[in-house]
Order: structure tokens, then sequence, then C-alpha cells
């Protein structure tokens, strides 16, 4: 009988590990946003920052939305090698800046500055000079409401691991009584 018990408060911590655990290595919460399936990208070359300001349409697997977004090109490419979330800028932004031509191919008789846009759509090619001068990615990232959840759900399943580890604690405890309070009855 005791075993049992024993074993009754073992079973969640054999079965599935500390629920603690549980709800930070479960993927279930996260989301993750990216380009559409035709993420309508434009590029517009910013001469005073020497950078380019990305715009492009962004699918949201949470809500299951797409909004246009934009950002700027040099700026974040730390985050896009990185899988994390762009600094976005306002689409606003376009009004006062050229627009880069784009080209569904490399061609020979192409302007001094243009991109290619690959057939998937995550990703585009700048050419500056007739030359390549990098491919890029669009943002792919995790929207962080999953970890925002994980801590909000955090201390309840602590709360239910130091249950179970003290239900099995006051179990030990209880039966150590039992056991010296039962060597005291021998006669």
């Amino acid at each position: 009988m005791r075993q049992g018990l024993r074993l009754l408060f073992l079973l969640p911590l054999l079965a599935g590990g500390c629920v603690t655990h549980k709800l930070w290595s479960e993927k279930t919460m996260d989301e993750w946003n990216g380009p559409a399936s035709d993420p309508n990208l434009r590029l517009f070359h910013d001469a005073r920052q020497d950078d380019f300001l990305v715009v492009y349409d962004e699918y949201s697997g949470r809500h299951s939305t797409t909004n246009t977004r934009a950002f700027f090109l040099h700026q974040n490419l730390k985050p896009l090698d990185g899988h994390s979330r762009p600094h976005f800028v306002s689409t606003n932004l376009t009004g006062r800046l050229p627009p880069v031509p784009v080209f569904a191919s490399v061609t020979t008789n192409s302007p001094e500055l243009y991109y290619v846009v690959t057939t998937n759509g995550g990703n585009f090619t700048l050419f500056s000079d007739r030359r390549e001068s990098g491919s890029y990615p669009l943002p792919f990232y995790n929207d962080g409401v999953g970890r925002m959840e994980r801590t909000t759900w955090t201390p309840l399943t602590v709360t239910a691991d130091l249950t179970i580890v003290g239900g099995f604690l006051a179990l030990i405890c209880w039966e150590g009584l039992a056991q010296s309070n039962s060597s005291f009855n021998v006669p």
C-alpha cells in the first residue's frame, strides 16, 4: 500500500518530467511570422543613410493575417541572420525615397542599382553597378507571444512541481513516522 502511494506521487515526475520543464520545452505555444506567399516586395534607396528600405507583406501564423512591414536592410542584418524580429519602421517612409527597380532575373541592360527576387519570395539579391552586392532573406522570426504565455504560466507550474515534490516528501516522512511508532509498540 505504501509503495503504491509513493508511486502515485512519483508518477507525474516519471511520466512526463516536471510540469515547468514541460511548459518551457513544448513548442505548441510558438508561432512564427514570415513573408506572405506573395510578399509584394519593394525596395527603396536611402542615399543619406546608405541603406535600403525593404517593404513586404508579412504573414502572422498566430493571427492568420497579412500586414505590410518595412525595415532598413543594413541596420537589421544581425536580426535577419538570427531569425529575430527586425526593427520595423513606418511604411510611410516610402513616399520620400526613390524605388529600386526589380527584375525577375539578371539582365545585361539593367540599371546601375536593382534587385532580383527569388522564386520562393523569401529572399532577394541586390545588384549594384551590375554586380551582386548581396543576397538577403526576408524576416522569419518567432512572434514572442509564446514566451510571454510561458512566463505567465510559470508560477502555476512551479507551484504544481513543488506540490508534487512536497507530497512525495510528506509521504516519506509519514511512512517514517509510522515505522517509528510501530517500533515503539513492539513488546
